[in-house]
């Protein structure tokens, strides 16, 4: 496991001129997460990732208090090199350019986005998002059933074919939510958690139907909800992550796009993995399933199957209290963003932990320490605390959205949005209390161990 060289100071311990530039050098990991297997050697190749980049994301006029801290999922469109951020305080797409970090949120699109509703996420938005049909669309869920389709350049709508209105509405009164996509038959699946139904919307040719056109719905009724879904180009099957079944658990209902039926259903252990939220396919098809709510021995894990057999490849200990989580085919490398146990336990000091896990082997390379309680013990939960729950990445760079301290106990301050030091580009005045995007970039990028760990692997682009 490669380590940091130096931990920030915690806040009890910061002094005067000093806490802004003691945040700038990264911790190591912390005992509770799982040890990597195999020897000392290996781990002097990996990748250690450090601070380049801590960006203010600009406040919309709406916005008045200028924070940042309701968001949900991001998408990094590779054609593009750009990285996307539904962003809910400003009602709006924030955009990051992957070739020019240092001009931060170069922009942001604007619709008539939901925002931040006081009754909670389910009719909250912007939501999921991605990119479709060669990254030249963004498809975007929001409350209440609406699926926007934007111009991925511009922000601009798609003008839809025939009847279909954009946004494209899939009913309910509540949000649609995160989705998936299937470039070979041009469908987009997008899930209504709180309706109970997964949507099947076509993208356009080579599916018969014209863009935008509801092809058909789904009902999931048997878990306490319907998170992330996923995509598999080997058998061109949609994963989707139904959590805390009650009999027999949590579930991940394997569809067929163009049937839209359920083929079969793996279940996951609940001693392993509590909470289905993200999942995202790696090498030799992986499925990396993160996991938020506690064990029965109350771990938040993680957990890597096998998509054909279900069967459990690695339990990532207490690298859970996850939601998006995120494969990088360019260093063959998973991102989990963690608040586990201790971490969502007001007074246990836990800290917010960026898990990057090396997809060769399932073993967790490095740890970054984002963010330490700061000691407020109340308001308690609901809703839940402010956490990182969202991250993409490419190349050696990872984007990893923070949200402003504050909200419910435990609160988290400081953290990397205070990262300053001669080698970390700021753009506007990124700090703690109203929330940022921080890039992080590998120190060493090992192309050579790459392109080993890709040999034989026809999944990666």
């Amino acid at each position: 496991m490669s380590r940091s060289a130096h931990r920030f100071l915690s806040k009890k311990k910061q002094v005067a001129g000093m806490a802004v530039g003691a945040i700038a050098m990264l911790a190591v990991t912390v005992p509770a997460l799982s040890q990597p297997e195999g020897s000392g050697d290996d781990f002097k190749k990996d990748e250690v990732f450090k601070v380049t980049t801590v960006i203010q994301v600009p406040a919309a006029a709406g916005n008045t208090a200028g924070t940042f801290f309701s968001f949900d999922i991001s998408w990094f469109a590779p054609k593009l090199n750009k990285f996307f951020l539904t962003d809910r305080n400003n009602k709006a797409i924030d955009v990051v350019d992957a070739k020019n970090p240092g001009a931060g949120v170069k922009q942001q699109f604007f619709q008539a986005f939901a925002g931040v509703n006081p009754g909670g996420n389910d009719f909250s938005g912007p939501d999921g998002v991605l990119t479709a049909n060669n990254d030249t669309e963004l498809w975007v869920g929001d409350s209440p059933g609406k699926v926007w389709v934007l111009n991925s350049g511009t922000g601009n709508l798609v003008t839809l074919p025939g009847s279909p209105t954009n946004p494209i509405s899939v009913g309910g009164t509540s949000r649609a939510d995160e989705l998936c996509y299937d470039p070979k038959d041009n469908i987009i699946m997008i899930a209504s958690p709180a309706e109970g139904f997964v949507t099947f919307i076509s993208a356009g040719a080579p599916n018969s139907a014209p863009k935008g056109k509801v092809l058909g719905q789904l009902k999931i009724t048997t878990g306490t909800g319907i998170e992330q879904c996923a995509f598999n180009p080997k058998d061109g099957l949609f994963y989707q992550n139904v959590p805390n079944d009650p009999n027999p658990g949590d579930q991940v209902l394997v569809i067929n796009p163009t049937t839209m039926k359920v083929v079969r259903t793996i279940d996951i252990n609940v001693n392993d993995c509590s909470g289905v939220r993200g999942n995202a396919f790696g090498l030799d098809n992986q499925l990396l399933i993160g996991c938020s709510t506690p064990s029965p021995n109350k771990q938040r894990n993680s957990v890597v199957i096998d998509a054909t057999s279900g069967k459990v490849l690695k339990v990532l200990m207490n690298l859970g209290g996850a939601d998006e989580v995120w494969f990088n085919p360019d260093d063959n490398h998973y991102v989990i963003p963690s608040c586990n146990t201790p971490c969502r336990t007001v007074g246990a000091n836990g800290t917010e932990q960026l898990g990057i896990v090396d997809s060769s082997g399932i073993r967790l390379d490095h740890s970054v320490t984002v963010a330490e309680q700061n000691g407020v013990m109340t308001p308690l939960p609901p809703p839940n605390p402010r956490t990182i729950h969202s991250a993409a990445a490419t190349g050696n760079q990872i984007f990893l959205p923070i949200p402003a301290v504050g909200g419910t106990a435990p609160q988290f301050d400081p953290t990397l949005c205070d990262s300053f030091d001669d080698s970390i580009v700021r753009v506007g005045s990124p700090r703690t209390s109203i929330g940022c995007i921080v890039i992080l970039a590998a120190k060493k990028d090992d192309r050579a161990h790459v392109a080993k760990e890709r040999e034989g692997d026809d999944s990666q682009n």
